[in-house]
């Protein structure tokens, strides 16, 4: 692995959001003996009024750190950006370039002769002039989204993506479905996948004992859903099918970044909120089939839930609505996920893939998950990087 290296990472969610490959990556690389330095979400859009819990902790983490860098203890330093909340406006990216790069710069100070690296997940209008600043190494771009489509606000970012595109030595897409027009310009372009902690996943089967207290009184089959709750879920779908099949258990593991209310009314649904990342493998473990509810559109035709393998990694069946990026890896993994458009089917595919688990099932879900493993994936984007730099 990389080692030696002063790392900037600029996330797309903030550190205690869902673990996901933000976290992971920076995490792999402060392991094999790096500095990372990670930045929280600096935004995409203007801030709407369900942001404000997002906020107020982002607020809270800033007056820790006295608005500079707080050590998380384990090789990552943190810093909670307090910004202009207007992404697109050159005054407000001047500010905000020179807010941030002070940080950077004086935390890159202790060692300035170490090779400095960029790893982005955010193609924005801050993200390029950073980069511009900065003039790094390396400059690697994570795109894991399709994140111009992911809110009206945020179209301006096909713009400044297709420069990132240019201007990144490297660049990773989590799935086919990423690949773009735009991507013509990049010198590099690999597919790194979500991974999995196989490892985290196989001790917390092995010590599941007593259910967590979000499944007391439960009886029947739980169907459990790991993440958060936004627009992209379909509530639609997952209200009739709580209606539908009184007998089935929904619980959900994960933030709730979007109205709820008639989900939650049903009896048999139960919703545990935002919880640590350890906590949630223990929960997962406990359910019976790991569910996929997305609604089907531009952005989400791009998505490939991190989750999936989760599931798989917890041996457990999966049911998802015909997400493109999920199909295309169920006919690469054939016969570990179920498929279902509408509320009653996803009822029924839920009933049939508890009746006919088995371990010879369980033990096939495994071995795919163990294919995904981060260790792996972490190793490759480090000999891809290490390449670039020894050319350069």
């Amino acid at each position: 692995m990389l080692r030696g290296a002063s790392i900037i990472c600029l996330s797309s969610i903030d550190w205690e959001f869902n673990r996901q490959n933000p976290q992971e990556v920076a995490s792999a690389f402060a392991e094999s003996g790096n500095w990372v330095l990670f930045i929280e979400n600096t935004g995409l859009r203007r801030p709407a009024l369900r942001d404000v819990p997002r906020l107020w902790t982002r607020l809270r983490n800033w007056l820790r750190a006295a608005g500079g860098v707080r050590p998380l203890g384990n090789g990552i330093d943190l810093h909670s950006p307090l910004l202009i909340p207007l992404p697109y406006s050159r005054l407000a990216g001047f500010i905000n370039t020179r807010a941030v790069l002070r940080i950077i710069q004086r935390w890159l100070s202790r060692d300035p002769g170490r090779p400095l690296i960029v790893i982005t997940f955010l193609p924005t209008p801050l993200a390029l002039s950073l980069i511009h600043r900065l003039d790094p190494s390396l400059v690697v771009y994570y795109c894991i989204d399709r994140l111009a489509q992911s809110s009206p606000g945020a179209r301006k970012l096909r713009y400044s993506e297709a420069k990132l595109f240019a201007k990144a030595d490297l660049v990773l897409i989590t799935a086919e479905g990423l690949r773009s027009a735009d991507m013509r310009a990049a010198s590099r372009v690999e597919i790194v996948p979500s991974g999995v902690r196989y490892g985290d996943f196989e001790q917390a089967r092995r010590s599941r004992s007593t259910p967590p207290p979000l499944f007391d009184g439960l009886t029947g089959p739980i169907a459990g859903f790991a993440g958060s709750l936004r627009d992209q879920t379909d509530l639609e779908l997952l209200e009739h099918a709580a209606a539908l099949a009184p007998d089935l258990n929904f619980v959900f593991v994960g933030p709730l970044m979007t109205d709820v209310k008639r989900l939650a009314a049903h009896a048999n649904v139960r919703l545990a909120g935002s919880i640590v990342h350890q906590d949630v493998i223990r929960h997962m473990v406990h359910f019976d089939v790991g569910i996929l509810p997305y609604v089907l559109d531009d952005y989400t035709a791009g998505i490939m839930p991190a989750k999936l393998r989760e599931y798989l990694a917890a041996g457990l069946p999966v049911v998802s609505t015909p997400l493109p990026e999920v199909c295309r890896f169920a006919e690469k993994h054939v016969g570990v996920i179920d498929f279902a458009s509408d509320a009653q089917d996803f009822a029924a595919a839920i009933r049939a893939a508890v009746s006919r688990d088995s371990p010879a099932a369980v033990e096939r879900r495994l071995e795919v998950a163990r294919r995904y493993d981060w260790s792996a994936l972490m190793e490759r984007l480090s000999d891809w990087m290490e390449a670039l730099l020894t050319a350069r």
